[in-house]
């Protein structure tokens, strides 16, 4: 194909679609190369080169050979990579306990009984994946062998490579579309970008941005991660009083990343993200509302993080219809199947569908739904009830798994090392648990006893250890349980187990 058949004289706005589109490759490369980073590599592929909308995006035969050198590249290097799906069943982990801590029960999700900013902010507290692993993946450093996602040299070199080439296919666009060379990012702006979004005060990393903005006037996610910044010194009560000037910052950008938006991608993670950050900044009753939670439904496709954020606000707004769908996608793909099935389950009980509830309960299984009743204010009950009855009963049997050890074990490690389990699992019940004084004091004389039985293991330490253990399972049953505590009731069981 030769470039010729191209050349047009393109309107002002479809050059910067042109620019933009040219911006999205080299922005992809950029971030990769300047994180060495498999996952955010692998990110990179799935939202944005393995991911675009090619009925929209600009046909020309030189984008469209180095995308395929990009995608030939980035694909070979992540069938190298080691598996990290662990990062993202940690963020939905985060993204539970963050729900059930700031609304503990679905009730009060579908009663809309929290405005929509309580439901953003909940999500808020764990950002979004995409996003959230960039900022604060150094914490993953303290406890994993990080070195395993580091992109090796030889990988870099073909990055590299590639980068080079990005330049050839900008001279070709340029000739071909006549668009200002301005809008073009160099690699000097690029790398300024990258260490800009990378900085963790939100205020410096809107300064940062802010200095450059009259650069990036052809890439539209720079607004969005510029009204990100904005928002979060608004939110951030530790500047003083100017930060209140933010929120307009924010909205502005926000407005500013809307209405240079090009539907490039069929899946759009920083579009939906924008939708739902601007929605957490408006009025609960704000017109704006519907449509940018329409957006952000759109956008989020198959970003079931993006979707379960969605999903709260759905909630307030009385959007029951709207989330069924969404709620059973990512409950069979095992999304925070939990979370969704206890979500799922209530609408079904308040719209009285008990084939719907069945359904459910046979795909996703007991552990994940409410308990059916005929008075649906019941369910949740049931549910704690259950877990809590599990979680004392596992407890009674540890206990007798442990007092047996202590008394046919002559290995003082063997018997410090079940001290060590169960002190971890009383900390672990402690801290769900925490508001009950008189079970923290019988757990704490509970490991006290056991650590004298681990010196002198005799027949009247080791009754009074179990007649401790005894009332920790009496006030078990009396503790007030949440559903995060339920939730994590299986967590803490499995570990009990696991002393034999």
């Amino acid at each position: 194909m030769n470039s010729e058949n191209f050349i047009e004289k393109l309107p002002q706005d479809e050059k910067t679609k042109v620019a933009y589109a040219l911006n999205l490759c080299a922005v992809s490369i950029s971030q990769i190369i300047d994180s060495r980073d498999i996952l955010v590599l692998k990110q990179e592929r799935e939202s944005i080169l393995d991911n675009l909308n090619l009925q929209n995006f600009v046909k020309h035969p030189a984008l469209f050979e180095i995308l395929k050198q990009i995608l030939g590249a980035v694909t070979y290097i992540e069938i190298q990579a080691d598996d990290l799906s662990f990062i993202e069943k940690e963020y939905q982990q985060k993204l539970k306990n963050a729900v059930w801590s700031a609304i503990p029960s679905p009730t009060i999700l579908l009663a809309g009984g929290a405005p929509a900013a309580l439901a953003l902010g909940i999500a808020a507290q764990v950002g979004i994946s995409y996003m959230n692993y960039r900022k604060n993946k150094n914490q993953y450093m303290l406890d994993k062998e990080r070195s395993k996602w580091d992109l090796t040299r030889q990988e870099l070199e073909k990055l590299y490579v590639l980068r080079s080439q990005l330049f050839e296919t900008a001279w070709k666009l340029s000739s071909d579309y006549d668009f200002d060379d301005t809008f073009r990012l160099t690699q000097k702006q690029l790398s300024q970008y990258s260490a800009a979004l990378l900085e963790p005060d939100p205020l410096k990393r809107y300064e940062r941005l802010d200095v450059m903005s009259d650069k990036f006037g052809a890439f539209p996610p720079f607004w969005y991660y510029k009204g990100n910044a904005a928002m979060e010194v608004f939110k951030n009560g530790q500047y003083g009083g100017f930060t209140a000037g933010f929120k307009k910052e924010a909205i502005d950008s926000y407005n500013k990343f809307h209405m240079t938006h090009f539907e490039f991608l069929r899946e759009d993670v920083t579009a939906a993200a924008c939708c739902l950050e601007h929605i957490s900044l408006l009025e609960p009753n704000d017109v704006l509302i519907p449509e940018l939670l329409k957006k952000a439904m759109h956008f989020a496709g198959d970003n079931y993080d993006v979707l379960q954020q969605s999903i709260f606000v759905n909630l307030q707004l009385g959007n029951i219809v709207d989330i069924i769908a969404a709620l059973r996608e990512m409950i069979i793909n095992d999304y925070n199947a939990s979370l969704n099935g206890i979500l799922l389950s209530k609408i079904y009980f308040n719209r009285s569908d008990k084939d719907g509830y069945e359904r459910l309960l046979a795909v996703a299984g007991k552990e994940n739904v409410l308990p059916w009743s005929d008075n649906p204010e019941n369910a949740e009950k049931l549910l704690l009830n259950a877990r809590q009855s599990m979680l004392a009963d596992e407890f009674y049997l540890m206990v007798q798994k442990i007092i047996f050890k202590i008394k046919i074990s002559k290995d003082i490690s063997d018997k410090a090392n079940t001290f060590d389990s169960f002190q971890n699992i009383t900390f672990a019940i402690l801290k769900y648990c925490g508001k009950n004084t008189e079970l923290e004091k019988l757990l704490k004389e509970a490991s006290k006893t056991l650590k004298q039985t681990i010196i002198n293991a005799d027949d009247k330490i080791i009754m009074e250890f179990f007649k401790l253990s005894n009332l920790v399972t009496d006030e078990l049953i009396k503790s007030d349980f949440s559903l995060q505590i339920a939730e994590d009731a299986a967590l803490l069981i499995h570990e009990m187990k696991k002393i034999n």
